[in-house]
């Protein structure tokens, strides 16, 4: 039995039960009845009269009050009590109204981009470590440079295996350039063990990071990384930031399949996959694109690229050749 909630702690409940039972005792009974030192019986007395459960006019002839008056007061105090901090906690609603305003007044006071200049390394390095604790989704990378240096992974390795175990998904495309090194092939290997998802594409791309598709991380300047980031907050920036990831991801080969290819058939990637699959039935390259989320500049090479290598010399020979050696 548990009545602390209204105020009773477990040595009064158990005074209070042994006065019910023994009607007249005198407080000096407790001591051998209970087994309770004499500094806990007076605070636990003290606690019982305080809340009218006891009756120490003589202390020598306590009298203990009926529970269903003693105890029925405490529950209705203590329910007027919750029913009061319910009505507290309501009236936090009303200052959604003013808060809300505050945000618009900072909003229109704003003319610029949500754009947070980073300079110097070790301030990048800080800032992105902060990001990926914070993120709790995913974690997109584009590395188009070679290796990393051996103090740069022992810095990544680290940050990647926390946010893999705490089930955020690590996505990366990076160049054929970076797998020219034992540590980065180590590393590499190591974050697909763990649940990391890499991709490997020869084609050129920028260098980029993105933390839960909202807040992207791009170099000052192409060329010189070393030199800071830019933090991108502004929601239509990230967002075509994220399309252009996805548009590397789609078209790059998976780490697995890139250093060991599958001989039961021609390699695709997903974005090949979906041209092959619109190429027959989309009647203008703009509508195909579309339907695809490309540009049509995008969906023409990868269209001329797939008639090549199935020797058709039509789209609509295509699809159907695709569909006769299971490409699709």
């Amino acid at each position: 039995m548990d009545i602390s909630v209204i105020g009773v702690p477990a040595e009064a409940l158990e005074i209070y039960r042994y006065f019910l039972r023994h009607r007249g005792d005198g407080i000096g009974s407790i001591r051998q009845a209970l087994d309770m030192d004499p500094d806990s019986i007076e605070a636990a007395v003290d606690v019982l009269e305080r809340l009218s459960l006891l009756d120490l006019t003589d202390r020598h002839r306590v009298m203990a009050t009926e529970p269903r008056i003693g105890i029925e007061r405490l529950v209705e105090h203590r329910l007027n009590e919750l029913n009061s901090e319910i009505r507290r906690v309501l009236t936090a609603r009303d200052a959604i109204t003013t808060l809300m305003e505050d945000q618009r007044a900072g909003e229109n006071s704003s003319s610029s981009l949500d754009i947070e200049r980073v300079e110097g390394l070790d301030r990048v390095r800080q800032r992105l470590d902060d990001l990926g604790f914070f993120s709790y989704k995913e974690t997109l990378c584009l590395h188009p440079g070679g290796p990393l240096s051996r103090g740069a992974i022992e810095t990544a390795l680290p940050l990647d295996t926390r946010s893999l175990r705490r089930g955020l998904a690590v996505k990366a495309v990076y160049h054929p350039k970076a797998l020219d090194d034992a540590n980065m092939m180590a590393y590499l290997r190591e974050l697909v063990n763990l649940g990391g998802q890499i991709h490997i594409t020869e084609d050129p791309f920028d260098r980029m990071l993105i933390f839960d598709r909202s807040i992207a991380v791009v170099p000052i300047h192409p060329k010189e990384s070393a030199r800071g980031a830019l933090l991108v907050k502004e929601a239509g920036l990230v967002s075509q930031l994220v399309t252009y990831f996805d548009g590397v991801w789609d078209a790059a080969t998976d780490f697995k399949e890139y250093l060991e290819p599958s001989t039961e058939g021609p390699l695709l990637s997903e974005l090949e996959r979906k041209v092959l699959a619109v190429m027959a039935i989309a009647d203008k390259d703009e509508i195909a694109a579309r339907e695809i989320d490309v540009s049509v500049r995008t969906y023409r090479r990868y269209v001329a690229d797939l008639m090549a290598r199935l020797g058709a010399v039509n789209r609509f020979q295509a699809a159907l050749r695709a569909k006769e050696e299971g490409w699709i």
